[in-house]
């Protein structure tokens, strides 16, 4: 019995002290966000950008995107706007921008051919008519500060990069979007290490809602045209470039743009939901994500409950001081862990104190995606079912 509790406790114990990878690598990729400074305003050097904007019933936030993109101080700059089967008004919405705009273009599409998601079938549909050197795709709940195509095409020309994903600041509004977003991008990032997309020794790679891409690189892979049946087609099209032998790169540039996220619980679930099952594609990943979230959130109560409980039964407990520091030692890592996170979403670090809630209430989500994908149930995400 002795050596068992031995064995259990220096396994416990190097599990806990594993706590410090993550603080020191969580601390060094917020140090390493940021992009370089931007190129001088009066070049004329700049390369021409092709700017499109896929858009499916975003009525509430696709004003604020196109006002952003057209306050770029950018001097060759094409913005075009293709609108998904909207039903919403988002067809109106863009149309008055437009009275303003003359020079924004638009793109309707009214069907969507089967088997295709809708969002890599509308930027292939709009392929055809781009011809400008750079191409940048931008989600339509995006919000972009007016040096934002200055800064990242000089990080791109300074880089001697071909792809450059981009993640900016989420918005977060609603109290479960601040607990459970974060948490969704620790996970993000502890899979996909952002440092490590553009290593081309690592195989793998993951996309955003805000690529930038040279032409001929874009054309070299097949364009959108190679993942419109691709669920996550961001991170597919990073992949394939990243396989054709492209330089790509990922990164945190919250001080660029911001995206809107979910809303209620109930819309945050379903796109966390959504997300999981794009980015895990696995159950052994799954598994792997659930069982470090109950490491990190869950034990650190779960176990001073349960050696309370034995204590008060007079159940003999074989190093009970040790097993009590270890969990103490747990349960302040975990919360300076949690800390982090919740500041690198820019987020009030006094969330750390209910990061075990977020931690359970994600451990939900992703049972529930992980039994979605493994029944194949179909996702609807905007009024289509894939």
């Amino acid at each position: 019995m002795a050596y068992l509790s031995a064995f259990l406790f220096i396994i416990y114990a190097a599990a806990v002290l594993s706590l410090l990878y993550w603080i020191r690598k969580t601390s060094r990729l917020l140090r390493t966000s940021g992009v370089a400074p931007r190129l001088h305003a009066e070049g004329h050097d700049w390369p021409t950008i092709d700017l499109v904007v896929p858009v499916k019933d975003e009525v509430a936030h696709i004003g604020r995107c196109l006002r952003s993109l057209l306050a770029q101080d950018y001097p060759r700059l094409r913005i075009t706007v293709v609108n998904d089967r909207s039903t919403d008004g988002t067809p109106e919405a863009v149309a008055a921008i437009q009275a303003e705009h003359p020079a924004l273009q638009r793109i309707d599409i009214t069907d969507l051919p089967q088997g295709f998601y809708g969002k890599p079938h509308a930027l292939h549909v709009a392929s055809p008519r781009l011809t400008a050197e750079l191409l940048v795709f931008v989600d339509s709940d995006f919000e972009l500060t007016a040096g934002c195509l200055r800064s990242l095409v000089n990080h791109l020309r300074t880089d001697k990069l071909d792809w450059l994903a981009v993640m900016g600041k989420p918005q977060l509004r609603t109290f479960w979007e601040r607990l459970l977003v974060p948490l969704l991008g620790a996970i993000t990032y502890a899979w996909y290490d952002p440092r490590k997309i553009a290593d081309p020794d690592w195989d793998d790679a993951v996309g955003s809602g805000f690529l930038l891409v040279r032409r001929e690189a874009y054309l070299a892979v097949g364009g959108h045209g190679a993942v419109v049946t691709d669920y996550d087609e961001d991170s597919a099209i990073m992949r394939l470039a990243k396989r054709a032998g492209h330089r790509v790169a990922y990164l945190l540039a919250p001080e660029l743009f911001t995206l809107s996220m979910y809303g209620d619980l109930g819309r945050t679930a379903h796109g966390i939901k959504r997300t999981l099952i794009g980015g895990m594609k696995t159950l052994p990943r799954f598994l792997l994500t659930i069982n470090a979230l109950n490491f990190v959130s869950l034990m650190p109560i779960g176990l001073p409950a349960a050696l309370g409980l034995l204590l008060l039964l007079k159940v003999p407990v074989l190093w009970a001081s040790l097993w009590l520091v270890a969990i103490l030692v747990h349960l302040v890592l975990s919360t300076v862990l949690a800390w982090l996170v919740y500041r690198a979403a820019d987020n009030n670090g006094r969330l750390a104190l209910l990061h075990p809630l977020g931690a359970a209430v994600l451990i939900a989500i992703c049972l529930r995606a992980a039994r979605a994908m493994r029944a194949g149930r179909p996702i609807t995400w905007r009024g289509t079912s894939y």
